[in-house]
């Protein structure tokens, strides 16, 4: 996501810890048809927006590094923040929905797993590659979107989604060769970890695009993301315990109780307000964003707009952390991102209820 976002998008290569709630004009379940609050806006809005968006998801990675906390962590609060702040507006839109079936429940089960996944590792990764590094391998959902509907729904990519997909590959092949060349961003860092960690968080966005499409298409954009949300941080919160991974709580007083004990020191101010940061900038402010101007715009200009996620990202990271990218990212980087476009170009017109805002936006 994430790009990862939960909210409705992309199933196809047209791609992102992540269109509008109803892309295509679908109906949500026992409801009327609705237009979007996007449609209202008047058109110069819509390059405003995509800055914005574009601004918002460049900060994902720039944040995560400033938590100071360990990676599962900063991923249950992204993933336990991001459920309460859809609440109220999730619980309004359950309330009006009819109840779900065994497989629509198992397919939301799937989805929340899978994100957690891919929040564990991206967020994980930026511990020991760099943050170009990271999120070019992220925006590469879309080619495992691919080639996972070829392999498992027998729907493969055309002529040149196929091309897309082996330039990308061979650019990302190329900025690989950087992580085992360069020297480790910390001590005790692995560059090739991490970008392997980076490229299995597209691959398990990707898993998540594909197992909850249909899920995605059913039920407004808060009842689905709320519920993927929440189950991501279900399954995030065990494992941080488990791992020993500080939650930040330790100290905190309820009563004179301390209800908390043993979930670690507490955090700093910084590293709390880097985490709603993450909540609010990427994810409200740019995947939001996005997901609201489907509605105006076709959604490959909002897919090829995410692609620029990791040239922002890449520039904050030099400016902020100084951190210069190698030779080999410089070199691969505008492969990867052809082959992504060329991808995504091919999938411009996706079917009804497939948008193209989730390509892999972190």
């Amino acid at each position: 996501m994430s790009t990862g976002d939960p909210r409705p998008g992309p199933d196809r290569s047209g791609g992102s810890c992540s269109g509008p709630e109803h892309p295509g004009g679908s109906r949500p379940v026992g409801g009327a048809r609705r237009r979007p609050l996007a449609a209202f806006l008047p058109a110069a809005v819509v390059p405003i927006g995509l800055v914005v968006g574009i601004i918002a998801v460049s900060t994902s990675a720039i944040l995560i590094r400033l938590a100071d906390a360990p990676a599962l962590a900063v991923a249950f609060w992204r993933a336990a923040l991001g459920a309460v702040a859809l609440a109220p507006a999730a619980a309004l839109a359950w309330s009006r929905l009819p109840r779900l079936d065994r497989r629509q429940v198992a397919q939301l089960a799937a989805s929340g797993v899978l994100l957690a996944v891919h929040f564990a590792l991206f967020i994980g990764s930026l511990d020991h590659t760099t943050v170009a590094s990271a999120t070019l391998f992220a925006v590469m959902s879309p080619l495992f979107v691919g080639i996972g509907q070829a392999v498992f729904l027998r729907e493969p990519p055309g002529r040149r989604g196929w091309q897309g997909i082996a330039i990308a590959l061979a650019g990302a092949l190329v900025v690989g060769l950087d992580g085992l060349l360069a020297e480790p961003v910390a001590p005790g860092a692995s560059r090739v970890m991490g970008d392997v960690m980076a490229f299995a968080s597209a691959a398990a966005i990707a898993g998540y695009l594909l197992i909850g499409r249909s899920a995605r298409v059913r039920l407004p954009v808060s009842a689905y993301a709320s519920a993927v949300y929440g189950v991501a941080a279900v399954v995030l919160l065990p494992a941080s315990l488990l791992t020993g991974a500080s939650l930040g709580l330790g100290g905190l007083r309820v009563g004179g109780v301390e209800p908390f004990a043993g979930t670690g020191d507490p955090y700093t101010a910084a590293t709390w307000w880097a985490i709603v940061a993450i909540v609010v900038g990427p994810q409200l402010l740019g995947h939001t964003v996005f997901n609201a101007l489907l509605s105006r715009v076709p959604p490959v200009v909002v897919s090829v707009a995410v692609l620029a996620e990791p040239v922002g990202a890449g520039v904050l990271a030099l400016l902020i952390f100084g951190e210069v990218p190698g030779w080999l990212v410089v070199a691969g980087a505008p492969l990867l991102l052809a082959g992504v476009w060329r991808a995504t170009r091919a999938e411009a017109e996706p079917p009804e209820g497939l948008g193209s805002a989730d390509v892999g936006s972190t």
